[in-house]
């Protein structure tokens, strides 16, 4: 028979959530789950323990050495902690400029933003993700519900003037400012903006064009600015405009660009306004002149990360052009033209062989100059006659540097690439299906504060020279397992997993206790 010990007057004002029950064990204490299950051989219920909660002790009650589960009941909350502390402490300097140019709406923002980043949440999610992270304790309660959202969106995404404003603050007066254009796929019908266009990846879809700007410092990497423009609008014809936009006109940066920016009115139009830049040009320009038959002739040679490169110069009154030929490039194009060449003439041959069979027949079906086309094309002899394999050019108004130092300058736009890949797959934000313009607005801008907080994790990566260890993924999947309880009024964080641990120790992170991080 169980012995029944008496309660202390400190344990009979304890109260007991439901579905728990007190056990005396050993002289503690213990808070236990309980459940009541059906008996199929007596036919009736009974009592089941369920598990450990904590100890009851004068004070409250104690988490177990364990991490505590999620209890359902007033006097306990379990939340994410981890990532939601760590990126509310990252952008600081992001609420603060919000809270500049965007004072009812701030806190919203930056939930969607810093939820966007920790989880690649689509809207639908943000209500549930908000209210299980400690940023529901942080921003307190926001109205999160799908309706809500869509009213909040179409009125942020108004507000264009004031997301244009607020991104400028992050633009420098000096440095490394690449331009790109990414395509975004839109699912919607109703986009002004949506319209069928060309890509790189040859989707005849409707698409928005969505010109960026990038800065480039102490190895450092930042989307700096953004613009959407129609999908049918290529991006040498808008280029001029977000120029103005982003209010670069006489600022002392080096712009760089890749050829679907290159024409003689751009380049012109930088040098008007005081702007240093490098630009890739298509080969075959005028500019480029005659290529030369072998890399002996080049003038300089120099190596880029293991790579062969060489390169010729024409100096110009306003400009320099520079000639490159890169040994792994000519090496790879090669590759590619021969196995292109060797699978045409392969097909070539069966279709031969099937007319001539049709033709012993007397059922040929190809005109004459259809059946001479069908010769073998001399591999050897095609691939020599191109002299451009391997080259490629840049055009620069930088006078002052050589080809080595333009090269280098030039090879930072690699970040460009780095960065929406970042957009594709990390902020799955490659494709749109917002309905409406003002929405679709705002989601690009919370996509862009979520794709700075991304490059503050890899910086930290990076600066920690870990990126062979972690990614970002890795950071955040560490930094969610820290989770935190509210327990009779108090805030305690869960053990810490030595995986975190060992995680946050190699890139430098420290997780702040509630009572450092502070509220708003």
């Amino acid at each position: 028979m169980e012995r029944i010990h008496e309660r202390p007057e400190w344990l009979k004002n304890f109260e007991r959530p439901a579905g728990t029950e007190i056990k005396y064990i050993n002289g503690h204490w213990y808070l236990y789950e309980r459940h009541c299950v059906y008996d199929n051989v007596r036919h009736k219920k009974h009592k089941k323990s369920g598990k450990l909660l904590g100890t009851i002790t004068p004070d409250g009650l104690r988490p177990p050495k364990r991490e505590l589960q999620v209890i359902k009941h007033n006097s306990v909350v379990n939340l994410e902690y981890g990532a939601s502390a760590f990126l509310f402490q990252t952008g600081q300097k992001m609420i603060e400029k919000l809270k500049q140019f965007f004072p009812d709406q701030w806190k919203e923002i930056f939930a969607f933003a810093a939820l966007k980043c920790r989880e690649q949440a689509s809207f639908k999610q943000m209500d549930f993700l908000y209210s299980t992270s400690y940023l529901s304790v942080l921003l307190g309660d926001l109205p999160l519900l799908p309706s809500q959202i869509t009213l909040f969106l179409k009125n942020l995404g108004q507000q264009r003037e004031s997301i244009s404003e607020y991104m400028k603050l992050d633009i420098p007066n000096a440095g490394v400012i690449m331009f790109d254009g990414h395509r975004l796929i839109s699912r919607s019908t109703n986009l002004e903006y949506a319209r069928i266009g060309y890509d790189s990846k040859q989707r005849f879809l409707p698409q928005v064009n969505l010109l960026y700007l990038f800065g480039v410092s102490d190895g450092k990497r930042l989307p700096l600015y953004y613009k959407q423009y129609s999908g049918d609008v290529p991006d040498v014809s808008a280029f001029s405009d977000i120029l103005e936009d982003a209010g670069l006109k006489n600022k002392e940066v080096i712009a760089i660009t890749d050829k679907g920016f290159t024409s003689e009115e751009n380049t012109s139009l930088l040098s008007e306004s005081g702007i240093k830049y490098v630009m890739a040009i298509r080969r075959g320009c005028k500019e480029i002149g005659d290529l030369p038959e072998h890399f002996s002739l080049y003038e300089k040679a120099f190596t880029f990360r293991g790579r062969s490169i060489f390169c010729s110069e024409r100096k110009m009154k306003d400009k320099n052009v520079f000639l490159y030929y890169d040994m792994e490039l000519a090496g790879n194009e090669t590759t590619d033209r021969i196995q292109r060449l060797d699978k045409r003439n392969n097909a070539a041959a069966l279709l031969k062989e099937k007319e001539e069979k049709r033709r012993k027949k007397g059922k040929g079906k190809l005109s004459a100059e259809e059946f001479a086309a069908l010769e073998p094309i001399d591999v050897a002899r095609e691939v020599q006659s191109h002299h451009e394999i391997g080259t490629f050019a840049l055009e620069t108004n930088c006078k002052e540097y050589n080809c080595v130092q333009v090269f280098y300058i030039y090879k930072t736009r690699q970040e460009i690439e780095q960065s929406f890949k970042s957009f594709d797959d990390t902020l799955d934000a490659s494709a749109s299906y917002m309905r409406n313009q003002y929405a679709f607005e705002a989601w690009l801008f919370i996509n862009h504060l979520a794709l700075q907080l991304l490059y503050s994790c890899l910086g930290l990566i990076s600066d920690a020279e870990m990126t062979d260890q972690y990614a970002f993924e890795d950071m955040m999947h560490f930094l969610k397992n820290v989770r935190i309880n509210k327990i009779n009024g108090q805030w305690v964080t869960t053990k810490i997993t030595k995986a975190t641990e060992k995680c946050c120790n190699a890139l430098g992170i420290t997780i702040s206790m509630p009572e450092n991080i502070g509220t708003p």
